[in-house]
């Protein structure tokens, strides 16, 4: 048996070596363009790429793929890393183009996905007060089907955390625009008459996957050979700022079920993370900041 346990071990200890050498292979920003697959379909599966991205960014834990064709401009994403992922789901992912040759999110276009409809809930604020009084309480919305880790942050089994799978990707039907001269809502869904594509999913491991496809007609671009900027944010949850000012100052004082401690739950209903108790913590703190990066991309021509 230790054997066994030994074995298992080394072949993990050999995997995650794997692992972090292709990782530290690829750039933080994509260095060149390139023609996209043929055989690309905006389902969330990720299976054109074989796996292989052109990047991983540190900043935003997201390994990453810009490419395009004669018709659209391709946004491949997975991020393996769980509070990340929440963080996705909290927030979505917002991508910036800028097309007259500035690194800036003024008068440029952006699509943010997932954008998932949220219920919200109650937690006890600095003295564990009941909800609802004045300075003592405070809420934060969730996606549906509850936080990750299950009730109090327990474990949760593969068909639980698949189901919830389930219903993060059931849920993200909608994407945030602005730019667009075409567009006058704010609001689209992913099954728009722009030709605007988006689609997320969760792979064996439990990876998140995102595509997205953005028709370059759209952007008022040429089909080969002009170049643009790019801005990929994971924009995490927005706290009201007296919401933050009472969760910073810890949980002084008796009264609640919890002592005084609050009860922070991230992310929603993709599952992972698990909860964080008591003042803040860095989990909190990454969950709510923002993080991006800004890139360059020449639409490629077909060979």
């Amino acid at each position: 048996m230790k054997k066994l346990i030994s074995l298992t071990s080394l072949l993990l200890l050999s995997c995650l070596a794997v692992f972090a050498q292709e990782t530290k292979k690829l750039k933080e920003v994509q260095a060149a363009n390139l023609w996209a697959p043929s055989s690309i379909k905006i389902d969330g599966a990720l299976k054109e790429w074989g796996d292989s991205f052109q990047a991983y960014n540190k900043a935003t834990k997201l390994y990453y793929t810009l490419s395009n064709d004669d018709k659209n401009i391709y946004l491949a994403i997975k991020s393996t890393d769980a509070i990340n992922n929440n963080k996705i789901i909290a927030g979505g992912i917002t991508l910036t183009i800028n097309t007259d040759g500035k690194k800036k999110e003024k008068d440029a276009f952006s699509l943010t996905y997932p954008v998932i409809q949220r219920t919200t809930r109650t937690m006890r604020g600095p003295g564990g007060g009941a909800p609802g009084m004045p300075g003592r309480s405070m809420t934060i919305t969730m996606g549906p089907g509850g936080g990750p880790g299950g009730p109090g942050g327990q474990p949760v089994d593969s068909a639980m955390i698949k189901a919830a799978h389930e219903r993060t990707i059931a849920a993200a039907k909608e994407i945030k625009v602005a730019g667009f001269k075409d567009i006058t809502d704010s609001l689209v869904s992913i099954y728009n008459e722009y030709g605007i594509k988006a689609a997320i999913g969760y792979n064996a491991l439990g990876n998140f996957t995102y595509e997205m496809a953005i028709p370059i007609k759209l952007l008022n671009l040429k089909s080969d050979g002009q170049e643009l900027n790019y801005n990929v944010k994971v924009n995490g949850i927005v706290i009201p700022a007296a919401m933050m000012q009472a969760m910073s100052e810890g949980g002084n004082g008796g009264g609640g079920s919890d002592g005084g401690q609050r009860i922070v739950t991230f992310g929603g209903p993709g599952g992972g993370g698990g909860g964080q108790r008591g003042g803040g913590g860095g989990n909190f703190q990454e969950m709510t900041s923002p993080s991006d990066f800004w890139g360059k991309y020449t639409l490629a021509k077909n060979q």
